[in-house]
């Protein structure tokens, strides 16, 4: 497995093969386990997990984290953040608030 960013050296004599593979990763979405395809997720893409469909504009999201692969590892997520999670365990909850 090469992870991104990785060095891989290809000076040696010999035939080299690379096999690519869609990468999971699961992670826990108010208490429920989810999967998602990329290392980074976004704050848009965890509400549309926790709240599927469209919300009326008055509807507020709030978001904490922990166990994240990203510095700091746990905390407040705002609108257009991005979180880096774990291949498994990166925990969020997602609080739903009707503003009047």
């Amino acid at each position: 497995m090469v992870e991104h960013g990785e060095l891989i050296d290809l000076t040696q004599p010999g035939i080299e093969r690379f096999i690519t593979a869609r990468l999971t990763f699961e992670i826990i979405v108010n208490s429920r386990p989810r999967t998602v395809n990329a290392r980074t997720v976004t704050f848009e893409q965890i509400v549309q997990l926790a709240f599927p469909g469209q919300h009326e504009p008055n509807v507020v999201f709030s978001m904490t984290y922990r166990h994240a692969a990203s510095t700091p590892h746990a905390g407040e997520l705002g609108a257009g953040g991005t979180v880096n999670v774990k291949k498994k365990g990166t925990v969020f909850n997602v609080t739903r608030t009707v503003q009047s």
